[in-house]
């Protein structure tokens, strides 16, 4: 949006607060010298409007950042964005294993198209291993020099871990950071369509990844996020050749970065073709090169025990004796080898290293596959948290393998709700909020002798919120503690949400208002208030940000924290307007119907404010938290559980499920998202009939 726009829009939001201010002071003198308006509506109509007049004020001044320029403000936010992003890329090392001892000697060379009249072209040599290559990009980098690099390779090649790699190097480990540095980015080009900016989209992509970097108003966060982008940030691209239209991407790329640093990642065929007309300029161009036998020879015995080379010997002796043949062929990536590694010398079995024809290389790779799976969760029974049988973990892997993002790859468990058919979180919902709300309201009626009047009131209003929540969107995790925002305008969904919410709120406390009081204006004040209290509670909570430094079971517990914390936002508020209500009681109760409880006759406006307190936080709290319950991710998470567990799909203990499988190496963990170790894993993990111990592999179809 242009700056000019959301200076109109500000000014306008804080011309209709002055109109606000003034219109409920001009209504107040006139209640006050009418009559209409007792002190105590005063209190409990005017002072909510001036609260929630002078926190949004106080909100956007203390957003605003008075006294810091805008290059102050970059400069504090690269400093913390650099320090974000180290860890990061730290974490990812870790969770891929590459650690800072030997590792796999993964050679390069140059490939067709490749600039060798740049700088680093010049300076690296026809080809190298891995090691050098990083090391090689990262001294140019730091010395301030143009330097574009795209990493091509096969699946498995070590395309990932390569720019892992890269981005370490540059990283505050590994260097004093520099007065304006750069810092490496990854953004997954499978999220990217061309139509928009690559400028843009990154500058979106920053800001929706590290929103606490970015908590402040929309023009200074764009402005300040626009320039980080622009000039410090050096962008890791992945995941080139997962795009519809690859050549059409790069020419974007080639415009929108020119004269900039970058790294760029693709599948060797996908980026010649994309680059044929050579496309990119002044980049250098290089090949990661399959592992030879000898070399997948010589990294199995140095990686395996000297008791179990015997064992390995029929497999050496494979790798000696047909260099070319499928076994070979299968441990050529890094990725493939490494889960050859993983058995420690077991065997495979002879029939496999015999294996020919067109699906041989298939075959071994999907026996390896299989056998880390197996070997992950071994068939003597465990106990613990998470600890399942290796038959029920293949099943449950499967499911959530072709339940992961289908672009990403990632497994967000507040996504798994996809996988229910709707219709039960409607039941779920209906039954649950009817059920609460009918108990509570038949209670508090029951006060007034009219206890079936209340049931029915409450399961009205329990159905009804339940059908106002299942008709927008889940929430993603939220916040534990609600945190005020500058004054902006809401995304539609939001807006939505935050329209319902209050519209129930509302509408669920004039309707008990309507059937006690016998003036329309209590029915007025108790709507606005509870609808007030219950769109304000929706508003200010923000989500939580699954790529900042969280984990899944944190998100869970802090969205299962801000439903609790809904609770008290509902109660505080309900309470004071129940206090309220209960005091005009004796003087503004419907008449006749109500002449004849007694306790509106005999017990004291003091006693029944307290009695109206202690109802209204009750009906508030439950309506508020039930509607944030059914709305947030862990609400949605609960049935989801149950009903997937039914199915025998996944197991009762999900979490401690998946936290086991993190240990066990087959996931791994992005922040707060889980992830299967590698791509060809969750390729094979979500096939229909993935291989199974004891069965010689059928080919792939």
């Amino acid at each position: 949006m242009p700056v000019r726009v959301r200076r109109l829009i500000s000014s306008a939001i804080h011309v209709t607060l002055a109109l606000v201010l003034v219109a409920t002071g001009v209504v107040t003198w006139i209640g006050l010298r009418g009559g209409w308006l007792e002190p105590l509506d005063l209190l409990v109509v005017v002072l909510p409007v001036l609260l929630t007049i002078a926190t949004a004020v106080l909100g956007e001044l203390k957003s605003g950042q008075p006294g810091h320029s805008v290059e102050e403000t970059v400069r504090e936010q690269v400093t913390a964005l650099s320090a974000q992003v180290d860890a990061d890329w730290e974490l990812e090392r870790r969770n891929r294993r590459l650690y800072d001892g030997p590792r796999m000697a993964v050679r390069w060379q140059t490939a067709a198209g490749s600039d060798r009249t740049t700088r680093l072209g010049n300076a690296l040599a026809e080809q190298g291993h891995l090691d050098q290559l990083t090391a090689r990009f990262g001294h140019h980098v730091r010395a301030g020099r143009l330097s574009r690099l795209v990493v091509t390779g096969e699946r498995g090649a070590g395309k990932s871990a390569g720019c892992v790699l890269l981005a370490l190097e540059l990283s505050g480990r590994n260097q004093a950071a520099p007065a304006t540095p750069l810092v490496p980015v990854l953004f997954q080009l499978s999220s990217w369509k061309p139509t928009c900016s690559l400028s843009r989209w990154m500058t979106d992509e920053l800001l929706a990844n590290h929103p606490a970097l970015f908590d402040f108003p929309e023009a200074h966060r764009r402005e300040v996020a626009d320039r980080i982008v622009g000039q410090h940030v050096l962008p890791v691209l992945d995941g080139l050749d997962e795009m519809q239209d690859p050549t059409a991407a790069l020419r974007i790329i080639e415009e929108e970065l020119a004269g900039r640093s970058f790294v760029l990642g693709c599948r060797s065929e996908a980026f010649a073709t994309a680059n044929a007309g050579n496309v990119l300029r002044q980049a250098v161009i290089v090949r990661l090169q399959p592992l030879r036998a000898d070399e997948a020879r010589a990294i199995l015995l140095r990686n395996v025990p000297g008791d179990g080379h015997d064992v390995l010997a029929p497999l050496v002796a494979t790798l000696d004796g047909d260099p070319g043949g499928p076994v070979a062929e299968a441990l050529r990536t890094p990725f493939i080898l490494s889960l050859a590694v993983a058995l420690r010398g077991e065997p495979l079995p002879a029939e496999l290293l015999a294996v020919a024809g067109p699906d041989a290389v298939d075959r071994v790779e999907r026996h390896l596959l299989g056998t880390f799976v197996d070997k992950a969760y071994p068939r003597a029974p465990e106990t613990g948290r998470g600890a399942v049988s290796a038959d029920d973990a293949r099943r449950y892997l499967g499911f959530l393998a072709r339940h992961a993002d289908p672009v990403t790859g990632r497994l967000e468990w507040w996504r798994l709700h996809l996988a229910v058919p709707r219709a039960v979180f409607l039941a779920y919902a209906v039954c649950v909020a009817g059920v609460a709300c009918s108990a509570l309201a038949a209670g508090f009626f029951a006060f007034f002798g009219l206890p079936w009047l209340g049931f029915w009131i409450g399961l009205t209003a329990g159905v009804a919120g339940a059908l106002v929540v299942e008709l927008v969107p889940q929430d993603d995790p939220r916040r534990a503690r609600p945190r005020l925002r500058s004054v902006r305008a809401p995304a539609p969904n939001a807006l939505l949400r935050t329209l319902g919410f209050g519209l129930t709120g509302g509408a669920a406390c004039g309707v008990i208002a309507w059937f006690l009081y016998e003036s329309p204006r209590y029915v007025v004040i108790g709507g606005l208030l509870s609808g007030l209290t219950y769109a304000a509670a929706r508003y200010v909570s923000e989500p939580v940000d699954p790529m900042d430094a969280v984990t899944p079971v944190s998100l869970l517990r802090t969205d299962r924290a801000a439903v609790s914390y809904a609770w008290l936002l509902g109660g505080i508020p309900g309470a004071l307007t129940g206090a309220y209500l209960g005091a005009a009681l004796p003087t503004g109760h419907r008449t006749p119907q109500l002449d004849h409880v007694a306790a509106v006759q005999d017990l004291s406006p003091a006693v029944l404010a307290l009695l109206g307190a202690i109802g209204g936080c009750g009906l508030s709290a439950a309506g508020l938290g039930l509607m944030a319950l059914g709305s947030s991710a862990w609400g949605r998470f609960i049935p989801t559980r149950a009903w997937l567990h039914a199915r025998r799909s996944t197991p009762r203990e999900l979490m401690a499920f998946l936290e086991d499988a993190r240990r066990r190496g087959v996931l791994r963990q992005i922040n707060g998202y889980y992830e299967f170790r590698h791509d060809l894993l969750l390729r094979h993990l979500a096939e229909d009939t993935p291989w199974r111990p004891g069965i010689m592999p059928e080919p792939r179809r």
